[in-house]
């Protein structure tokens, strides 16, 4: 059963998605008009396809010949300078300057770049090159630990680590004793797994055990409500186990992805609709302001923010290998 502001958002959601696939369905691919609509429902931000396609528009003007930006990537870049910031526009420069000091410091000109530059926008002037630095040193931190596992497509979220209040060896130790938590817990070992310890590494407070333990009884109710155990929900098992009462939350979950594959618009992306059903869950959780937290020190924003950025991550891998499939 959906709640009165879960069946609001969901109504919005689809009404921003119709206006951005009438408007750019030649564009921009499917998987990432649902994500963009989405970021404007759980950022609780107006959406204007006139000021938003301007917005994208100038971006393109803004960079060189060969820029990722050229590319339907712009709109995301928008949605997420739209959805964050009161001056997009002006927050572009701003953007750009977080982008190249992570190039300065050793990411590779990769879209994942520009969604790490993205997480940090809250950052102020000054402190950039100090971020910029950290979030690339925890990515290599990351690498001589995982150098099978890690790549580009954990440059988001080691950003973000990045901005909690600890040192590069102390997130890498916490982010690693989760991982062998998790791996004791019995689940299977890969990026999917890195991710969901980069998840659970952003509650600094909470024991890697416990955490881990919380996951399992997680993905023992989503396989109770039949969802598909796969890999790629790792991160969004460790999404639901920040909710104290998970248990009670299931049919609210259910609820949202029933109601997405049943809309004749998004049935055909499933594993797009479980993503954003925990999004959904997860924002509506914000919006109410609850505590729904098992002693999380960082707020609910940054974790939704990880979401999206794992999200944005994980269609641009989706994207990029359907463009490869088809000769593209």
């Amino acid at each position: 059963m959906l709640t009165q502001s879960i069946r609001e958002r969901l109504a919005l959601f689809k009404e921003i998605y119709a206006e951005l696939y009438t408007e750019l369905k030649w564009k921009c691919d499917k998987r990432s008009l649902m994500l963009i609509a989405a970021m404007y429902v759980t950022n609780s931000k107006e959406f204007q396809l006139h000021r938003f396609l301007e917005l994208a528009d100038y971006i393109k003007n803004e960079v060189g010949l060969f820029s990722h930006l050229r590319t339907a990537h712009r709109f995301t870049v928008a949605a997420t300078l739209e959805t964050t910031t009161d001056t997009p526009k002006e927050h572009f420069a701003h953007f750009s300057t977080i982008y190249q000091k992570l190039i300065d410091n050793g990411y590779s000109r990769a879209v994942y770049s520009y969604i790490a530059a993205g997480t940090l926008l809250k950052i102020e002037p000054h402190k950039v090159e100090e971020y910029a630095q950290k979030t690339v040193d925890l990515y290599k931190g990351m690498r001589e630990h995982h150098p099978f596992l890690t790549n580009s497509g954990d440059y988001p979220l080691a950003s973000i680590l990045a901005t909690l209040d600890k040192n590069k060896e102390d997130i890498l130790l916490h982010v690693e004793e989760h991982y062998h938590a998790l791996k004791q817990k019995g689940f299977t070992i890969g990026n999917d797994l890195q991710f969901l310890s980069h998840i659970l590494a952003l509650n600094e407070e909470q024991k890697p055990d416990e955490s881990a333990q919380k996951c399992v009884e997680v993905k023992t109710l989503l396989e109770k409500a039949k969802f598909k155990s796969k890999k790629m929900y790792y991160p969004y098992i460790g999404m639901l186990s920040y909710l104290e009462q998970v248990e009670s939350e299931m049919n609210h979950l259910v609820a949202i992805y029933e109601d997405l594959n049943n809309d004749r618009l998004f049935k055909w992306n499933k594993d797009v609709n479980f993503m954003l059903s925990v999004l959904f869950l997860m924002s509506d959780k914000a919006l109410l302001t609850e505590a729904a937290t098992t002693g999380l020190n960082t707020t609910i924003e940054v974790l939704l923010q990880a979401q999206q950025a794992a999200m944005t991550a994980s269609m641009t891998a989706a994207v990029a290998a359907n463009n490869a499939n088809n000769g593209g």
